[in-house]
């Protein structure tokens, strides 16, 4: 009997964000690996390597930043309590 091996595959985006480098700007091209993801700047030859885990530990810790962030924007400033009392 047979077994199952399991599949590799590799996907890449192509961000349309950019980033800025040598006062050129260059979109974010991220290769998946099942392990990692490769991160590098299109056009560029320097690759960074990140595992998984930690992306989704940054995305974690961002997204609680994040969502204080918007918080205090839906908070009327001080500001504007002046204003209106006067």
């Amino acid at each position: 009997m047979g077994c199952l091996i399991e599949r590799k595959a590799q996907i890449i985006f192509v961000t349309a964000s950019s980033v800025q480098e040598n006062s050129k700007k260059h979109r974010v091209v991220i290769e998946s690996r099942p392990e990692f993801a490769v991160v590098k700047l299109q056009g560029s030859r320097e690759r960074f390597s990140i595992a998984w885990e930690l992306i989704y530990d940054v995305a974690k810790r961002r997204h609680a930043e994040n969502l204080r962030l918007e918080a205090l924007a839906k908070r009327p400033s001080k500001r504007s309590k002046a204003k209106v009392g006067q």
